[in-house]
């Protein structure tokens, strides 16, 4: 998922100056016997994340049982939290800090399209790994050996949305409503096409609009003149609020459809408007192991961290790389690359995970409605193979 209103071609730049920069420094290996994990966290974005709350308290809590057991020893964890903020230069800065200054193996992060673009351009000159939670735009991992992600790539659940419109709602008319500049929304949107091309008798219109805009009128108006039955929403919640409520006061009653970015805030959800939509998420707290849910939980309770699919997708970064670190029996760089490329076995929060040598993980998406403000349950759909 995730915001990206960026110029790519100079954050690319950006990207490779930096990691050319740091490469030449001499730069100190990690400590003997110590795993050094680094976070590019949100902090200040406007929507509030907790997910570095819970790392932070895992982290102690693995460290106060005497380290991470490895092979016949224990092996101290630290981790190093830096802001990514809201924009691609300050991610840039905050992971040179975390690379020159910190000596991190592995960055956990970034979160947002925007930023896990050029930040992992970088570290893919500098050979350290990252493990984005969230960030699911395609270009992330593509072309890199040194970047995975733990969330579904926007090709993935564009295809499962577009089969459930086509399949469980048999609409055959459906708009999409879309941010040009947005990589995560151009995206989706892109990709939820896609789903829909060659199914006979669907017609698709697209509607794109301006990052920033508020009214979204003449959108709506080309939207209800083609007759839709269904209304693609691949947007931030500071987008759909207005979206939601303008197309209904519209006079559109169709079905509504989003993907994960839905989670990002889920303040909206009680929305009048919203009741009835259906999102493609990675978390679904009805589909989690119960034992593992009731622990996580309270270990966030205690520390103020909210039980969302934000942290569920930093805790399972996390344990994601502790799992790489007992498969390959090292904490360097290149021992977590080879661990996190080699998984096959790892259950987490949000459900199995294997990553076959890739960067983009073979894992369980889910689909949830929202009914009277409370999330139910949709579809628990199997990611295939090699997709």
């Amino acid at each position: 998922m995730r915001h990206p209103r960026a110029r790519f071609i100079t954050a690319g730049v950006l990207a490779l100056l930096l990691a050319l920069a740091i490469l030449a420094c001499d730069r100190r290996e990690a400590p003997p016997e110590e795993l050094r994990i680094g976070m590019l966290a949100p902090i200040s974005h406007p929507v509030r994340f907790t997910g570095h709350l819970l790392l932070r308290a895992r982290v102690e809590e693995i460290n106060a049982e005497g380290g991470l057991p490895l092979h016949g020893r224990r092996v101290p964890v630290r981790l190093f939290v830096e802001d990514s903020g809201d924009r691609v230069e300050q991610a840039m800065s905050a992971m040179g800090r975390l690379i020159e200054r910190h000596h991190v193996s592995a960055i956990i992060g970034p979160d947002y399209s925007r930023d896990a673009i050029p930040v992992g351009a970088a570290l893919e000159a500098l050979a350290v790994p990252m493990l984005t939670p969230s960030a699911t735009n395609p270009a992330v991992t593509r072309g890199r050996r040194y970047v995975f992600r733990v969330c579904q790539v926007d090709s993935a659940q564009g295809a499962a949305l577009a089969g459930y419109a086509a399949n469980d709602l048999g609409v055959r008319r459906v708009a999409v409503l879309y941010d040009k500049a947005d990589a995560y929304s151009r995206g989706l949107a892109g990709a939820f096409r896609a789903g829909l091309a060659g199914r006979p008798g669907i017609s698709v219109l697209m509607e794109g609009y301006e990052t920033g805009a508020v009214d979204f009128t003449s959108q709506l108006a080309r939207i209800r003149a083609f007759n839709a039955q269904a209304l693609m929403l691949p947007n931030f919640p500071e987008d759909l609020t207005r979206q939601l409520q303008q197309a209904r006061a519209a006079g559109y009653s169709g079905r509504l459809l989003g993907g994960d970015s839905w989670d990002a805030d889920p303040g909206f959800h009680s929305l009048p408007e919203a009741q009835g939509a259906v999102y493609s998420t990675d978390f679904a707290a009805a589909a989690a192991d119960p034992r593992l849910l009731a622990r996580v939980s309270a270990q966030a309770g205690r520390v103020g961290a909210e039980m969302n699919k934000a942290t569920a997708l930093c805790y399972d970064a996390l344990e994601l790389l502790f799992a790489a670190a007992r498969r390959s029996d090292g904490v360097d760089a290149t021992a977590l690359r080879a661990g996190l490329a080699g998984q096959t076995d790892f259950v987490g929060l949000t459900g199995p995970i294997a990553y076959a040598g890739k960067g983009d993980p073979e894992r369980m998406m889910f689909l949830v409605g929202l009914e009277g403000g409370r999330l139910a349950l949709r579809a628990r759909l199997p990611r295939e193979p090699g997709r």
